[in-house]
């Protein structure tokens, strides 16, 4: 009795290590579109930040509960989530900042473009 129970909790292991792996390779597939597309235009407006931390907020709880149980496989797939959430968030923060800044007519990047740029001599005589 002692080594069926043995062997269930060996293959019902192994089975639920399966589940995760394919979990782990969906959920970096799942993210990696959106991760390169944030990268390439750098706009994140439609992203509500409420849902960027609750999400961040969630996956660290998972990550907290997987440590617990022990688990690697889900440890890493929380952490992909997080990482993912994490870099739209970064750029979501930068967009919220720089809009800020553009809204009080400041430039967040100072650059100047030397043909818009005049130059007015004033010369006295004295």
């Amino acid at each position: 009795m002692l080594i069926r129970h043995i062997l269930y909790m060996s293959v019902t292991n192994s089975y639920k290590n399966n589940i995760l792996i394919v979990c782990n390779v969906i959920n970096v597939i799942y993210h990696l579109p959106q991760i390169i597309k944030t990268y390439k235009t750098k706009s994140v407006k439609d992203f509500d930040s409420y849902y960027l931390f609750l999400g961040n907020l969630h996956s660290f709880c998972w990550v907290l509960y997987s440590i617990e149980d022990k688990n690697s496989l889900m440890t890493f797939n929380s952490c992909i989530t997080m990482f993912s959430i994490s870099f739209v968030g970064y750029y979501k923060i930068h967009s919220c900042i720089s809009d800020y800044y553009n809204k009080k007519n400041l430039s967040f990047i100072n650059t100047i473009n030397n043909k818009d740029v005049k130059v007015i001599s004033v010369t006295s005589e004295d």
